[in-house]
């Protein structure tokens, strides 16, 4: 019988980072693994003092969350890194291990 660790661990391949179900396989800076990519384009809103925010609809950036297993990296990615997914860079906004599982936020300036 597996200890919870043991079981948590198994678990993180077998239904959460599985190729079955929602896990492609991608290039998290430099290394080829599986993970699960969720793509949130956003229009940035910058504060023009006094309180107030405007909208700018010329400045974009786009914000990508990666979830994959800790052990698949060489290092856990840390705040203000560049990281490469696939074929683009990024920023590492935050990263956090959850059992095994990280989740990645990273940013981008699109234009």
């Amino acid at each position: 019988m597996k200890n919870f660790r043991e079981q948590i661990a198994a678990d993180n391949t077998a239904a959460f980072i599985n190729s079955l179900e929602f896990a492609e396989e991608h290039s998290l800076n430099g290394t080829v693994c599986n993970a699960i990519l969720q793509d949130i384009s956003v229009a940035e809103s910058l504060s023009t003092g006094a309180g107030s925010t405007q909208t700018y609809p010329g400045i974009y950036g786009s914000r990508l969350q990666v979830n994959c297993l800790a052990g698949d990296l060489l290092e856990l990615p840390v705040y203000g890194q560049l990281f490469g997914i696939d074929d683009k860079q990024y920023l590492v906004e935050s990263c956090a291990d959850d059992m095994g599982v990280l989740t990645i936020q990273l940013v981008a300036n699109d234009r």
